[in-house]
């Protein structure tokens, strides 16, 4: 919605008349003629049609005026494209988008947007504000900002020449006082581990292979996920998603059991517990990590062909 312009003066021409009239007893008390025949009243209601004329203008931006609004944005070495109305519109849409391209990284979101133009390559970028990460992804550090580039499929060997030309790009965008730091993605790498029951007459080959690519691409960052652009940056991963997930798949009856653990040697477990009965629910997520898995299916007889 555009800015309403004020209204810089809004008296009239009569308002103009009978306000000079109103100050002749107080100025020249001896004036005693105030009808439209005497030449200084004629005068007045002269100068008053000249300043409406004026006020009139007061409230109108010209041409001219806009150019020079215009050569004041593009620089002074700017030239108008011609002088028609025309021309004039074309030149003020061009200034405006012109204005609405990003130029500098301020805020984290400008840093996202800007590193994701920096390189075709570039599937997601996630801005962690005031962190050295080349020194710690927990610790503050004011004045710093992270950027966590994840490549494109694919692209994943040449992550390094990635990451270097983002901060090329970047470092002439940013402001002189902030510390960038790029780099790769870091994981939780998690074991999951499932045991379902298929439906009569299904192969279990092939359920377990649905199972483990339903559960791939759910956790994968860029595939699938809650927003169809890949699990999120962060998110804590629950054992009931994954009950759902393999709950809705054809072909399987029901979940047994579904057992998450972190992967890797003295690592906190990263557990959720309830609390009161401490059951194990999920797992803690920190905000600058993706995941990546193992996925173990295990298929199991049903109860019903047992018996």
């Amino acid at each position: 919605m555009p800015i309403e312009l004020p209204n810089l003066d809004d008296r009239t021409y009569d308002d103009l008349v009978q306000e000079a009239l109103s100050m002749i007893p107080t100025h020249a008390p001896q004036w005693t003629n105030h009808n439209p025949s005497d030449p200084g009243i004629t005068l007045i209601e002269l100068f008053a049609y000249l300043t409406e004329m004026l006020i009139y203008r007061q409230n109108r931006v010209t041409a001219n005026n806009i150019h020079s609004f215009l050569k004041l944005l593009n620089g002074p070495q700017w030239q108008a494209s011609g002088t028609d109305i025309e021309a004039l519109n074309r030149d003020i849409g061009n200034t405006i988008r012109q204005l609405r391209q990003e130029e500098r990284a301020v805020s984290c979101q400008d840093f996202e947007d800007l590193a994701q133009k920096a390189d075709s390559r570039v599937a997601r970028v996630r801005c962690i504000p005031k962190r050295d990460l080349r020194r710690s992804f927990d610790i503050e550090k004011p004045g710093h900002i992270g950027l966590i580039v994840v490549p494109k499929k694919g692209e994943e060997a040449n992550l390094s020449e990635i990451i270097d030309q983002v901060k090329e790009d970047l470092d002439s965008r940013r402001l002189i006082t902030t510390r960038l730091q790029v780099v790769e993605p870091q994981y939780l790498n998690v074991r999951i581990q499932a045991t379902v029951v298929p439906l009569p007459d299904i192969q279990e080959k092939d359920i377990q292979a649905k199972a483990q690519i339903a559960i791939a691409n759910f956790l994968d960052p860029l595939v699938d996920g809650e927003d169809q652009r890949g699990w999120p940056f962060g998110r804590n991963l629950f054992v009931s998603e994954i009950y759902q997930l393999l709950d809705q798949l054809p072909g399987i009856d029901y979940v047994t059991s579904v057992e998450m653990n972190r992967i890797g040697e003295n690592v906190p477990d990263r557990r959720i517990e309830t609390p009161d009965t401490k059951q194990f629910v999920g797992l803690d997520v920190k905000p600058y990590e993706l995941l990546r898995t193992e996925i173990e299916i295990e298929i199991a007889a049903s109860n019903i062909n047992k018996s």
